[in-house]
């Protein structure tokens, strides 16, 4: 006969039994799930890793393509260049961006921001690096004078080029001295010259065609009306128009033949002549105000007959003030007319259709010429050093485009 005593001990094992069945099963469920876990977190591991090279691959592409092509700019929109490629079982999307304005092919002096995505799985990584233009200074400004054409020095005249050599693409016709170095892509007649002769020289790079026309769109306007004698011009002095700030101006002679005389120039003046004769006569003392444009840009013929060793710019000879109010000398204004200034040039001279080197003309800087170039009399350049280490506006060009230090990062959205 079973007693109540017997049917309890029996309950309690069946729930013994049970209990323990259950801790068996969620155990074991329990490693399942863990087990699950850990595959799905080293997959997602996995597909991390892989999301992170695709990311890199995508910028690495962008790379390549941009040594690759020198015409990139224009290639390639300001946006997504490539979407959804596949690698690795993962796919990678590539943006390039022009961070300064939207518009990758308007400069190649902007810069550039990579960002690759790259998508495995569930995971996704996104990779970004900016590139900056590699700007150097055309070799044309380590010179006193360089042309695309050819340079021609008169019989029995000279010219002195200190610190730096005349330089022509083109020929070297000699019948003269030339007191100084000489680079050019062949010379007949060598003639005589003090300083060292290389031949063939290398050719150097001339500005951008479109260098003046955009100076000129920045500049204040001076009217035409002829001939100019005894004015100063500067930053805060025009005897035409307004003033420019800058002491940017430009003269547009419609056509017409101009010549300018005792006269100072402290600023940048463009002449557009069209491709007929800018004279400058007798005593002329220009220099620049802001370091980082020329003094001159001549847009036609440039005649410089200036007397720089036998007479100066003076005031009272002239019975000029040339240093008035807006147009300092040394950082000083008056109101006499007792000074003196040095009959010379001082800075970048950049002239398209030809230059000719007349009298005793002194020049410190360079000059630019994309014509012929004729050198009469006795003239003297002095090379500026800093025109090469620190060069006016657009007288650079683009070596490629270069990883910014410390621009490599992941960018999370």
């Amino acid at each position: 006969m079973t007693t109540n005593r017997d049917g309890a001990r029996r309950g309690s094992i069946y729930l013994h039994v049970l209990a323990s069945s259950l801790l068996v099963a969620i155990l074991g469920l329990g490693a399942m799930a863990a087990v699950r876990i850990q595959t799905r977190s080293a997959q997602l591991g996995r597909d991390c890793a892989q999301a992170r090279l695709c990311a890199t691959s995508a910028v690495e592409a962008g790379l390549l393509q941009i040594k690759q092509s020198s015409t990139w700019r224009s290639a390639w929109p300001n946006g997504v260049w490539l979407q959804d490629k596949t690698l690795g079982g993962g796919t990678f999307t590539l943006q390039g961006v022009d961070p300064t304005d939207g518009v990758l092919s308007d400069s190649e002096y902007e810069p550039l921001v990579l960002t690759g995505t790259g998508v495995k799985g569930l995971a996704r990584h996104k990779t970004q690096v900016t590139l900056v233009p590699v700007v150097k200074t055309l070799e044309a400004l380590n010179t006193c004078l360089h042309t695309s054409k050819q340079i021609t020095i008169n019989n029995s005249c000279q010219v002195a080029a200190m610190g730096a050599p005349l330089s022509t693409n083109d020929r070297l016709v000699n019948n003269g001295t030339i007191d100084g170095s000489v680079e050019a892509a062949s010379a007949t007649p060598l003639g005589a010259i003090t300083g060292t002769v290389t031949i063939p020289a290398s050719a150097k790079a001339m500005p951008d065609a479109s260098l003046i026309s955009r100076y000129a769109s920045r500049a204040t306007t001076i009217p035409y009306t002829g001939d100019i004698d005894k004015a100063t011009l500067g930053p805060g002095c025009n005897p035409w128009g307004p003033t420019d700030p800058n002491g940017l101006y430009v003269l547009d002679t419609g056509g017409s033949a101009i010549t300018i005389k005792n006269t100072r120039i402290y600023g940048t003046l463009i002449i557009k002549a069209s491709g007929k004769t800018v004279t400058f006569d007798e005593a002329m003392f220009c220099q620049n105000y802001r370091s980082q444009f020329p003094v001159l840009i001549v847009d036609g013929y440039l005649v410089l007959k200036c007397t720089s060793a036998t007479t100066t710019l003076s005031e009272s000879s002239k019975d000029t003030n040339y240093n008035p109010i807006g147009a300092p000398y040394e950082g000083v204004t008056d109101t006499d007319k007792n000074d003196v200034y040095p009959n010379e040039i001082r800075g970048l001279i950049h002239v398209t259709t030809g230059l000719f080197l007349q009298q005793t003309a002194k020049i410190v800087g360079t000059i630019l010429c994309e014509g012929i170039v004729t050198c009469g009399g006795t003239n003297t350049i002095v090379s500026d050093p800093v025109l090469y280490t620190s060069p006016p506006d657009g007288y650079t060009y683009v070596d490629g485009m270069a990883i910014s230090p410390g621009s490599w990062r992941q960018v999370v959205d």
